[in-house]
């Protein structure tokens, strides 16, 4: 009596709920090592809709690597194939749709998914980022970094391109479902 219904609760047990209060598509952007790609999976699969990764896109378009991209037709080439991709997604369904890192740089980019949907950004902090990105491989600006002091004025660089977002999420110390859970809570009305 007077008690409300765990969180939790409404984001697994009543989906349908959170699809009618998330109409639009969702566009997860942030640095590289954020968490895009796998908080995208949780999410989508909180909101029943599907999971689009940008950069797969590409690479499935150009039938090369991001590596391969950018080491035969520079870094410019391939922002112009992120603008493109995201001019072809006009009057799709609603999707979750994680993003390159860098494709907030260009304006028309944050215009195009402003009028799509939602942009949520994943902010992390850069000892956080770098942990992550010493872990990965096949990621070409950390490849081709001269040093990490390249990378963390890249990140820099790109911080107001990122906080021009609907949602921002601080991301260090959660989980990826727990970030998905958090841009759920966000999005509601």
């Amino acid at each position: 009596k007077g008690q409300e219904l765990p969180v939790l609760f409404c984001i697994i047990c009543m989906p349908e709920v959170m699809k009618r209060a998330t109409p639009k598509s969702i566009f997860l952007t942030g640095f590289m090592g954020a968490g895009k790609s796998t908080v995208g999976k949780f999410l989508a699969e909180l909101l029943k809709c599907p999971f689009i990764d940008l950069d797969e896109m590409i690479v499935q378009s150009e039938n090369h690597s991001i590596a391969e991209i950018f080491a035969e037709n520079g870094e410019c080439y391939f922002r112009d194939c992120e603008t493109a991709l995201l001019h072809h997604l006009y009057k799709q369904p609603r999707k979750v749709y994680a993003t390159g890192g860098g494709l907030v740089v260009r304006d028309e980019n944050r215009r195009l998914m402003a009028n799509l949907g939602i942009i949520v950004y994943l902010r992390s902090s850069w000892p956080v980022l770098k942990k992550r990105l010493l872990q990965s491989k096949d990621r070409p600006l950390v490849s081709s970094a001269s040093d990490w002091d390249d990378l963390r004025n890249l990140w820099t660089q790109r911080q107001p391109f990122y906080a021009d977002a609907d949602i921002v999420i601080d991301t260090d110390g959660l989980t990826p479902l727990q970030i998905a859970q958090k841009i759920n809570l966000e999005m509601l009305p």
